[in-house]
């Protein structure tokens, strides 16, 4: 086994909080074998390939989206090199070329395999005038275990519209390390929505560059975490244009002995004058066992700009639980029911009515076996 340092700050904290970064322990018994990404069919203007020198070939071209960090840090990088040295296909491009309109969203769907450890890269890269959803879904069988080392990277040109969801439905034994790292053009939006709903230690990283002029990038994620399950995130926006916005919402519940941490970072640089950030946290604790870490940091190295950060996190509202016992509601049935709301509320978001629903149902149905094992 290796250990891996994951999710670095972009600036260290007091060592006794111990939130600087997160550890990882590899799996080494799992056998590598990659999950095939199977795309819904492209319209014109759009098109999928991969294989195993892809990501040399990408790092040469211009305007590439290998050269975009990611959040989760050099060691993750590190991982998914060696893995793709070894022979795997380990890298995929979708490439949506400028002027590109779709009203139907594109999808890049991967089932894993139980006992597999999966390593994947996916560049989007998104022209000028681009407007486009890309929903990315993981799926397992329910009580598989194995490994999710997934990085997407994406660029998008100017006067932009991109949305991209991650949907994370794998078995009750998986580790989800994803990783995303984005840029968006001068006049252009990256949106990306996150539900990470299966696995049982999951590591979730996301950076995004802002350089160009008037580029704004929003994020929206939900969990639900019960048993023993962990997740550790690390949400960077870094603002280095004029007159960019950055916005994160994170929407979770925390039940039984779950773990979470969360890191939120809006990063001003010099340069980024009049640009605007904000991050907010709603976490509800269900049990007085649970272990709940946040550190939002604004780092500003620019006079003219506005950067706001808040966090609710507590337990039900007694007013609200008086409320709905009165009206017949069970305490258990409450709890589901606010847990759901703030899965439904990144749901709405995805883009596709149905994937939704998928993401909904999965969610039900892990309530109803009593969560993930």
């Amino acid at each position: 086994m290796k250990e891996m340092t994951l999710n670095p700050l972009p600036a260290l904290t007091w060592n006794w909080l111990r939130m600087n970064k997160a550890s990882f322990l590899e799996e080494a018994e799992l056998e590598a074998k990659s999950a095939n990404l199977e795309t819904s069919a492209l319209p014109e203007g759009a098109a999928f390939t991969s294989g195993k020198d892809l990501k040399a070939q990408e790092a040469a071209a211009p305007k590439s989206p290998a050269r975009i960090e990611g959040a989760l840090g050099k060691d993750f990088d590190a991982l998914l090199d060696q893995n793709s040295s070894q022979g795997q296909e380990a890298a995929a491009l979708l490439e949506l070329k400028d002027g590109f309109n779709s009203a139907s969203p594109l999808f890049v769907r991967a089932n894993l395999e139980d006992g597999a450890a999966s390593f994947k890269r996916l560049f989007v890269k998104a022209g000028d005038n681009v407007e486009a959803t890309v929903i990315i879904e993981w799926t397992s069988e329910k009580s598989a275990k194995g490994l999710n080392a997934f990085q997407t990277k994406i660029a998008a040109g100017s006067n932009s519209r991109l949305k991209v969801a991650t949907v994370q439905l794998l078995g009750s034994g998986f580790v989800q390390l994803n990783d995303i790292g984005c840029e968006a053009g001068e006049n252009s939006s990256i949106e990306i929505a996150q539900l990470e709903l299966g696995a049982d230690k999951i590591f979730q990283g996301i950076k995004s560059a802002l350089a160009s002029a008037r580029s704004c990038f929003v994020h929206n994620a939900a969990y639900c975490l019960d048993g023993q399950r962990e997740l550790d995130m690390n949400f960077v926006a870094e603002q280095t244009g004029r007159e960019t916005k950055s916005l994160m919402n994170v929407y979770g519940t925390l039940k039984d002995g779950a773990k979470k941490t969360y890191r939120g970072t809006i990063d001003f640089k010099r340069g980024c004058a009049a640009s605007v950030g904000n991050e907010t946290e709603e976490t509800l604790l269900l049990s007085p066992e649970v272990v709940n870490k946040s550190i939002p940091l604004i780092l500003c190295d620019e006079e003219d700009v506005q950067g706001e950060h808040g966090a609710t996190i507590g337990r039900l509202d007694e007013d609200l639980l008086f409320y709905m016992k009165t009206r017949g509601l069970p305490l258990e049935e409450a709890q589901k029911m606010m847990a759901r709301s703030k899965i439904a509320r990144v749901a709405a978001l995805i883009g596709d009515g149905q994937e939704a629903q998928k993401a909904l149902d999965f969610f039900d149905q892990s309530m109803e076996d009593g969560g993930q094992e």
